[in-house]
């Protein structure tokens, strides 16, 4: 009888230790949880306002419409382009280094039913068109350029409807000025995306 009783109250006790510990690792979850919602922030947030390693992100998935395939045709020359979404990328400045939530652009160019260039085998680690910024319904994208960096310059895509995007494409660099690059073909680089004409309009496929 004495050993059933103090069986009974090994249990409880047992069990009293189990509660304890259940109620802490609640508690620390929850301390985890609020204190990485505490570092998430809005897209357009400057990243120079925010700590150290935090993430902004797409709250309110915004970038979701963007997502896609679309397709723009330029007498014999097509377009497509893939927009696809990146959580919590790494991003690195010179003072700062937090988290992102992006959208990436691979594309492929076709001439004459012959593909001139073609991005879609790019990890998201080489990607060369990677958002920065929303404004109203318009995505804003960097793009470094295609070989030997030629083209570089920004990308605005604005969002009209389900099926149609509008873009627009700034570059900054037509031609090399480094001759040294290791892949400059003989009869130069011609840039491929489209920058002429303005507002040109894509369709989702």
């Amino acid at each position: 009888m004495q050993v059933e009783i103090q069986y009974r109250i090994l249990v409880n006790q047992i069990k009293t230790l189990i509660m304890k510990k259940k109620k802490f690792l609640y508690l620390f979850i929850a301390l985890i949880s609020v204190a990485c919602k505490a570092q998430q922030y809005s897209l357009n947030t400057d990243y120079e306002n925010i700590p150290n390693n935090s993430h902004i992100k797409d709250l309110n998935n915004e970038y979701n419409k963007f997502v896609g395939t679309w397709k723009a045709t330029l007498g014999n020359k097509e377009i497509y382009i893939y927009v696809t979404k990146q959580e919590d990328r790494l991003i690195s400045r010179l003072t700062k280094t937090f988290f992102r939530d992006v959208l990436l652009i691979r594309y492929k160019v076709l001439i004459s039913n012959q593909i001139v260039e073609n991005t879609t085998s790019f990890t998201n680690e080489n990607i060369n068109i990677i958002s920065m910024a929303t404004e109203d319904n318009s995505v804003i994208f960097t793009y470094t350029g295609g070989k030997c960096t030629v083209g570089w310059g920004i990308i605005s895509t604005e969002y009209i409807d389900s099926t149609h995007l509008k873009w627009n494409y700034q570059p900054q660099s037509t031609m090399i000025t480094n001759k040294n690059c290791p892949d400059y073909p003989a009869g130069g680089i011609k840039i491929n995306l489209p920058d002429e004409p303005k507002d040109l309009i894509f369709t989702k496929q």
